[in-house]
Order: structure tokens, then sequence, then C-alpha cells
């Protein structure tokens, strides 16, 4: 059976709740804002929050962050975000961190990034622990070449790819299914959620123009260890689930 978490969309205790409930596991988004992950009194909320789901995801800050910058001083910020990000990790027992490389097509040539990138990640994960898993998600890339790229320019084996499957759909040039055949096993956790193509709106499965049916299989074949994760707005949480147990893809 796969594991499936619900995204809490930063609102943890309403999410906990349900993940109980029904036996899911959770990944808590709220420490990608600086106004949680700079409060103290976050950590202990969120903690006691999760307390008794065993299987804890996070997502770490992104904003404007660029691991691969030809500047140091900026990829240093990013540096310092993703150190909180496996803190707090450790903290909440966590073992999945979905993280932005920080990549915007056009803003630099892809060839000087993937190299600076992987030099960056080197360096980070030094002495991180095998119980955190970290995964790269796609955001505006118009297809799968950076991400297998930088993968494979990395040493450590602390990191996999998150794929995005929304982000497939409207930012990229390239059809979701042929990201998923793409990137195969170096896929490690999955974003479920759908769109109409024209903008990241978060849907229900089922509810935009993503193939999610053709997507769910070609993920169950080419990357079956894979985390799910339901990122789709609340009031579609019961409808997906709901989808995923019709099209046989949930026990």
């Amino acid at each position: 059976m796969k594991t499936l978490h619900i995204c809490d969309g930063g609102r943890v205790e309403e999410a906990a709740a349900a993940c109980r409930s029904r036996g899911l596991g959770i990944e808590v988004q709220g420490f990608y804002d600086p106004a949680v992950f700079l409060d103290p009194a976050q950590l202990a909320r969120h903690r006691d929050a999760i307390r008794g789901i065993t299987s804890v995801s996070m997502h770490g800050p992104f904003g404007d962050l660029c691991a691969g910058s030809f500047d140091p001083a900026v990829r240093q910020v990013a540096r310092d975000r993703f150190e909180i990000a496996y803190r707090v990790a450790r903290e909440l027992g966590a073992t999945d961190v979905v993280l932005h490389h920080g990549y915007v097509p056009g803003t630099a040539p892809p060839k000087a990034w993937t190299k600076r990138f992987p030099e960056f990640w080197d360096e980070f994960s030094e002495e991180k622990s095998a119980d955190v898993r970290f995964h790269l998600e796609n955001m505006l890339e118009h297809g799968p070449d950076l991400i297998i790229d930088v993968l494979s320019c990395i040493s450590a084996g602390n990191v996999d790819a998150c794929l995005d499957v929304g982000h497939t759909h409207c930012n990229s040039r390239t059809a979701p299914v042929e990201w998923v055949e793409a990137l195969g096993d170096r896929i490690g956790y999955v974003h479920l959620h759908d769109n109409d193509g024209n903008g990241d709106q978060h849907l229900g499965l089922g509810k935009g123009t993503v193939p999610m049916l053709d997507v769910c299989h070609a993920l169950e074949e080419r990357a079956p260890d894979a985390v799910w994760a339901l990122e789709c707005q609340d009031r579609y949480i019961e409808h997906s689930l709901g989808w995923l147990q019709e099209n046989g893809l949930l026990a």
C-alpha cells in the first residue's frame, strides 16, 4: 500500500484531525513562511498538533530562494533557509522534506546553474541524518531535464525529485505523463492536484484537465515507492480521496 499524506495548507490542527481519522500521513506546510519559522512558539504548536501521526513530511521555505545562483550571498541565504527546514524536520519527526531548487527559466544558462547547484547541495547535505530525505520540487521549468541533470550530478544519496503534477500541467511545456516517464524512480515524492492548464489552481483530482488517471498509473509503474501527498484545496480533499478509491488507487 502506498503512503498517502494530506497537505495541511498552513492549517495544521484541522488537517491533523483529518489525517488521524483516516489513518493518513500529513505534510506540514506552514514552515515555508518566515512568519512561522521565525516564531519560536510555532514549533511547539505544530509538534503538539501532529502528535500521534506516524508518517510526517514537511515543506521547507522557498520564497525568493535560488540555491544555484551565481551570487554566493544568494546561495548562502538559501543554505540558511534549508538548514532551518532540516532543523524543523528533526524536531517534528518528519522523514521527508520538500524543497524548491529555485531555478527560473530564462534567468540563467541552465548548464551553469546545474553545475552550481550540486556543489551547493553536497556542502549542505554533509552530516545530515539518513533518517531525513529531501525532495526537489519542479515549479516553473519547461521540462524535467534540469532536475534530471541536477540529480545526476549530486554525489549524496539523500535527495530525489518531488513531482508536482499540477505544476507540470500549468507551468511546463511537457505533458505530465512524460515527466513521470523521464524522471522514473528519481521521483520519491508527489504533489497531487489538478488545474485547467491556465494556473496553479489546486483543484481536486479529476476536476481539471490533467490526465490524472494516466499520471497515477504511470507513477505506480515508474515510481512505485514514492510518497503521494494530496495538495488540493481543503474543499476538494474528500472528493480526491473518493476519486483515488473509486479508481483503485487507495485501499
